[in-house]
């Protein structure tokens, strides 16, 4: 069957001029061959649709593999935890990032107790000044500015310098090691990082116990020795993590262990100075920074 392609009447197939407008029919396509396109058209579009879906499935299964994939990676990570709290000195397999991720998190915790103790020690420190006041003042408006707060640029100072100076003594030591092991030493810096921090992952709990007890709200002299002693076990853990990962060795090489241990402890000493001194500059600031605003925003 033909069609007009000017009234779009439909005409038979031995029909040559429309019965309605005279037009010439001999050069339109029958009926059959316009239905194919329209057939064709409609193909194309289902497939096209398919495709579209095909996408949206395989994007959906992309992210669900990614989801299962950090899954995976936390639970890896948990298992290397628990199997480094367990035995530190029988070292795991894990992925590259264990071994910075935990001397983060132990940075992120200390750093958060030094942070909610300092705030706690400016908060002390506003109401001692509005009691000393108050006994002198019979006006209650001869107050000290009380909404003093350590800002986000404290916290990420500490967590930096003590991140940095942990994979610097680690950076030496690895060095020391080379020196110390000969060609001997295959391992890779990022590998050697993972199994000191495998050495030392239970720097991690005492830290975490040092957070809960800033965090805890009192104060007093069990508080303070019991933060006394948490910190000398972790300078005592962190001492012997990074003397092992010199010493510990299958064959030494030109520069004997001793040798070894004691320059890497010399330098890892120097370190420690300079983080130290660093961290208790920026105490310093903060609380220059405490006494400018009380007094600035007091009376």
């Amino acid at each position: 069957m033909k069609i007009c392609p000017k009234c779009l009447s439909k005409m038979k197939d031995d029909v040559n001029f429309c019965t309605k407008c005279g037009t010439k029919l001999t050069d339109v396509e029958p009926q059959a061959t316009v239905d194919t396109a329209q057939q064709q058209s409609q193909s194309n579009s289902t497939d096209g649709s398919e495709q579209t879906n095909n996408t949206k499935q395989a994007q959906a299964a992309k992210t669900s593999i990614d989801t299962q994939a950090i899954q995976s990676a936390l639970q890896g990570y948990w298992s290397w935890l628990l199997g480094s709290w367990k035995s530190p000195f029988k070292a795991q397999k894990t992925t590259k990032y264990a071994g910075i991720l935990t001397l983060f998190l132990e940075s992120l915790f200390f750093t958060l107790g030094i942070g909610h103790g300092t705030q706690k020690a400016t908060s002390a420190a506003t109401n001692a000044a509005n009691s000393f006041l108050g006994a002198f003042s019979s006006s209650n408006s001869s107050t000290y500015n009380s909404t003093y707060s350590v800002g986000f640029g404290f916290y990420f100072a500490i967590i930096l310098i003590i991140l940095i100076a942990a994979v610097a003594m680690i950076g030496i030591a690895f060095l020391i090691r080379r020196a110390v092991g000969g060609a001997a030493v295959t391992e890779t810096f990022i590998d050697y990082l993972n199994r000191l921090a495998h050495y030392s992952s239970s720097i991690l709990l005492l830290t975490l116990v040092f957070f809960l007890i800033a965090i805890s709200g009192s104060v007093g002299l069990v508080s303070m020795l019991v933060i006394s002693i948490l910190l000398i076990l972790i300078s005592l853990v962190w001492t012997i993590t990074i003397i092992c990962g010199v010493v510990q060795l299958e064959n030494g090489g030109q520069l004997d262990r001793i040798y070894g241990a004691v320059i890497t402890g010399v330098i890892c000493m120097l370190i420690e100075g300079i983080a130290v001194s660093l961290v208790v500059s920026k105490l310093g600031d903060t609380a220059g920074s405490f006494i400018s605003s009380m007094f600035g925003g007091g009376l």
